[in-house]
Formats: structure tokens, C-alpha cells, sequence
């Protein structure tokens, strides 16, 4: 192989610093890269090569057809969200067709994970414990097929035996888009008189930790890297980029999660799964729920690196040059501590203070909605994590780095024996 493609939606920014770190492996393998992105732009400080932006609308097809007239010999997934990972299955099939093979998912895969009644139902099947849930059938409820004045009644009386607080899911929808907080039967009589223009899942809101964890490979040559902290459940969704999440090795919840890592691997194995996965979980009562999978990379790839060293993208592209068998016993296994934390802003002026201070991975800012979100990544050894407290303080004091419940949140899981303990196990 001499010339490969890397297909991606959102901007490549939020994989910094490590796609930039392919530069390695693509030049000791004698690759070219270039990059295939449907959304942002891509600089040349962006990508170690070639960047094309696609137009708007383009088919799989067409898509597939200007990656193989670029003369590519294979193809790397980096899509997010779910609807463009299954777009890149089915691209991954068209160019399968004209001989070249491309890392992701099967299509059939693909969708069963992007929808998350199906999900709920392959993971029952492997004896993995998901929320009690129902799917609602948005035409029947808002009387788009056949008449039923009776469902609205049935769902009540199903809510009932599901218990209260619910929440309601589209389907199809990802990054907690559209997701209904119902505390009660008032709450939900209320949204089915006016309910999500679509069939979604009603579940049982679990008072819990939210964690995830990233599975890498294919059958037969799986790895997990670790566990991804992001704050409790049983309320209203929080946003993303107003979180803190961190990892760290926390000895109890580390042993209650062999179980399921092994069913979870099982589950691979029968779907297939050739690429990254990010499956998302609740830690409760000695147990994990699982919420959903997401059947791509996702955002907290960067923290699962950061943590662990090892790069899932260089990993994903190890996977098409058949490489990836030789790495997968060690991937995930070192660990060190990573912070995910909002700030107040990412200008050059503090990334540079904080790249002098702090071991740095990264500081970036978002726009979505016209509302700027910036955020920081940072690591450390674990022995030194009392250091890691005592600058974030100095910074906030001097640079208003960070709000002050986001400066005490740090500060307790930094301060706290209980997750770090068994940083030298």
C-alpha cells in the first residue's frame, strides 16, 4: 500500500494532537495520506498530508468514487456522528466493489448500533445489563399510520412498570440530541401530548456514574483502552463540553467491569466489528448498564489516548496495513492520569502558558450555535497529581482559567484516594 484516505465529517481539529502523530508511521511505511472531510477545513498544520473537502450531498457512490480516483490503495474511518459512520459503511461496501479495502464496520453492523432499540436488544442477547426500556412508534403516536387512541394508554401503563424518572430517546439521534428528562407521569402526559416528531426509546433514568470505554480491532484481535469518567446520572442529560471527565484506574469499579469487558468482546466477535467502538455505560450497585454504542471514534478518543499513550487512529490505520495483530496484546494497558476540563478560553496566548505549566495534550474552542465552548486536556503521573491541583489553582487565581465548581471538581478527584489508588497496581 502506498496511498491512503482517511474519510471524516466533523473537523479534524478535534483529533489533535493525535492524527498529526500518523506523520510517524505514515513515513516509515512509505504512505501518502490524504485526508476526504465532508465539514471545517483543514489546514497544513492540520493533517501530515493531502486534505480534500467534499461538496455537500455527494452519494456514497460519488464519494467512493473520488476517493478511487485519488488512486487509493486502502481507507480509514474517522467519521462522527453515527449517521455519517453508517454513510462510511456503506462507502466501505462501494469500495469493496472496485478492490479496496477500507477499515469500518459492515453496514449491517453499523445500523444495528446506530439505533438504539436494536442495540438494546443485541445487548440483552449477550447477557449485558441496558436500562428497561420500550420503543415508541412515533407514527402511531402522533396518528401518521393507523388510528389508536388506546397507545398513548398502553405507554402510561408500561411507564408505570418501567418506573419513574424516563427518558426519551430518538432513535436514531447521538450525542444526547433530543433527549426528554420525564420525572414523573405528569411530566410524561405532558410530551406525549406534543411528543418528538419520531420513533424514539422510553427508559428508565439510571442514578449512576457515566463512564465509557473505547474498543479497538477486529474479530479475533480486540483491545479496550480505559475506562472514561464523566460525572453522574439520573437527571437531564448535561452537554459535552460542559463536563469534567478524567481517568484513572479505581480498583473496584476496575474488577466490576471484567465481566462485562468480556461479554462486551464477545459481542464484537458476533457483530464483526473491524474499527473503534465507544460504548457507553452507567456504573451502579457493583454493575454497569450499558446506554449505547457507538459504532465509531468518538470524543472521548482523545482522553482514552492520552491516558493509555497509545493512538487509536495510528491503530486504526495499523488495522489496514495488517500490523495490528502484533500491537493489540499491550494497547490500553499503561495508564496515566487525564483530565478533560472546560475553561473560560482557549487563546494562543494561555495554550502556550498551559503547554509551559502543564503537561499539555490539548486547548481548543467549538462553536455550536454560535456559542463558543473551550476545553482542556491534560495528564500526568499519578505521583504527581498533587502538583497537577496546585497549578490549576495558581492558573485560575492569575488567568481565570477555570470557574470555581469546575476548579473544585478537579481538585476533589485530584485530591481524592479513593479513584487514584491503585495508580501503581
Amino acid at each position: 500500500m502506498a496511498r491512503i484516505a482517511l474519510l471524516r465529517s466533523i473537523e479534524i481539529q478535534q483529533t489533535d494532537p493525535y492524527v498529526r502523530e500518523l506523520a510517524g508511521p505514515a513515513a516509515e511505511a512509505g504512505l501518502t495520506l490524504k485526508l476526504f472531510h465532508t465539514d471545517g477545513e483543514c489546514g497544513p498544520d492540520d493533517f501530515p498530508g493531502e486534505s480534500e473537502k467534499l461538496p455537500p450531498g455527494l452519494s456514497c457512490e460519488q464519494i467512493a468514487d473520488r476517493i478511487a480516483a485519488w488512486g487509493a490503495d486502502g481507507v480509514v474511518s474517522l467519521s462522527i456522528p453515527d449517521e455519517n459512520a453508517l454513510r462510511d459503511a456503506v462507502v466501505r461496501e462501494k469500495l469493496a466493489a472496485r478492490g479496496i479495502p477500507m477499515v469500518m464496520h459492515s453496514p449491517d453492523a453499523t445500523c444495528v448500533l446506530a439505533n438504539k432499540w436494536e442495540t438494546k436488544r443485541l445487548l440483552a442477547a449477550h447477557g449485558l445489563d441496558t436500562p428497561d426500556g420500550l420503543l415508541v412508534d412515533g407514527d402511531l403516536l402522533r396518528g401518521r399510520s393507523v388510528q389508536a387512541p388506546a397507545y398513548q394508554d398502553l405507554l402510561l401503563a408500561q411507564a408505570e412498570r418501567i418506573g419513574y424518572p424516563l427518558l426519551s430517546k430518538p432513535l436514531w439521534d447521538c450525542l444526547a440530541t433530543g433527549i426528554r428528562f420525564l420525572p414523573d407521569r405528569a411530566a410524561l402526559r405532558a410530551y406525549l401530548a406534543d411528543p418528538y416528531d419520531g420513533s424514539t426509546v422510553l427508559e428508565h433514568c439510571v442514578t449512576g456514574e457515566l463512564c465509557s470505554v473505547e474498543v479497538v480491532g477486529r474479530p479475533g484481535h480486540y483491545a479496550l483502552q480505559p475506562l472514561i469518567w464523566k460525572g453522574p446520572t439520573g437527571g437531564a442529560p448535561s452537554f459535552v463540553f460542559d463536563t469534567v471527565r478524567y481517568t484513572a484506574p479505581r480498583p473496584g469499579p476496575d474488577r466490576d467491569f471484567r465481566p462485562v469487558a468480556e461479554r462486551l468482546l464477545r459481542l464484537c466477535e458476533d457483530l464483526g466489528i473491524e474499527g473503534a467502538i465507544e460504548v457507553e455505560m452507567i456504573h451502579v450497585d457493583g454493575g454497569y448498564q450499558v446506554i449505547e454504542i457507538n459504532p465509531r471514534v468518538s470524543g472521548s478518543t482523545t482522553l482514552s489516548i492520552a491516558a493509555s499513550g497509545d493512538n487509536t487512529y495510528a491503530a486504526l490505520l495499523s488495522l489496514l496495513l495488517g500490523t495490528w495483530e502484533q500491537q493489540a496484546p499491550g494497547f490500553g494497558r499503561r495508564r496515566r492520569l487525564a483530565l478533560q476540563l472546560p475553561i473560560r478560553r482557549a487563546t494562543p496566548a494561555l495554550t502556550a502558558l498551559l503547554r509551559e505549566r502543564l503537561d499539555l495534550v490539548r486547548a481548543s474552542e467549538f462553536h455550536i450555535d454560535g456559542q463558543a465552548y473551550a476545553n482542556t486536556v491534560l495528564t500526568c503521573e499519578f505521583d504527581r497529581r498533587d502538583e497537577l491541583a496546585a497549578t490549576l489553582r495558581e492558573l485560575t487565581a492569575e488567568h481565570g482559567l477555570l470557574t470555581p465548581g469546575v476548579l473544585d471538581l478537579a481538585e476533589q478527584l485530584l485530591a481524592a484516594p479513593a479513584p487514584l489508588a491503585a495508580a501503581t497496581a
